[in-house]
């Protein structure tokens, strides 16, 4: 499983982030940036780990106009998110949902992908959009995880599943649906 961990440079609970990637599948790969704060707890609480690590940076060679700068950083903002299968993404009490981190969760779930948005005053909400058969455009769901998954109806391009239950961790297997 690819997992996203993206925030804002001023969120300041480095605790909060070691304590997410302390409680990840050991088989789990971080995607993240270079960026300082988030990205780079994250990073070096994996490699503590040992768990795989892709960080990725934007390309800033060739630049002609200072405007071509911020679209390298969002290019970068965009791979990124479209390597993951999920993304947490941590947001500041200073600046709240702004810049880069907003980019990222806005595009992943344009893309369908799961965001869990941790706050820095301590609380987290799911955030999922999924196209669903009978609708003709994507809605957006503000559940806790436990309503996501027992009450969902998933149509991801595969076949159609209705989950319910409890999730559990496997040691072998990660997470497992009971």
């Amino acid at each position: 499983m690819k997992i996203g961990i993206v925030g804002a440079r001023k969120y300041k609970d480095m605790n909060s982030v070691i304590n997410l990637v302390s409680n990840l599948p050991s088989q789990a790969t971080i995607i993240t940036s270079s960026c300082k704060g988030v990205c780079t707890w994250a990073r070096a609480a994996a490699e503590e780990r040992g768990m795989e690590v892709v960080v990725y940076a934007p390309d800033l060679e060739n630049i002609r106009a200072w405007f071509e700068v911020s679209k390298r950083y969002y290019q970068r903002n965009k791979e990124m998110v479209e390597a993951c299968d999920t993304l947490h993404a941590f947001i500041s009490a200073e600046n709240g949902f702004t810049g880069g981190t907003k980019f990222e969760v806005e595009y992943a779930l344009s893309l369908g992908i799961g965001v869990l948005i941790h706050w820095e005053n301590g609380g987290s909400e799911w955030f999922y959009q999924c196209p669903f058969p009978r609708h003709s455009r994507n809605r957006s769901f503000f559940l806790s995880w436990e309503q996501f998954f027992q009450n969902t109806d998933l149509n991801l391009g595969r076949a159609k599943c209705r989950i319910h239950g409890v999730i559990t961790r496997s040691k072998n297997s990660g997470i497992k649906f009971r």
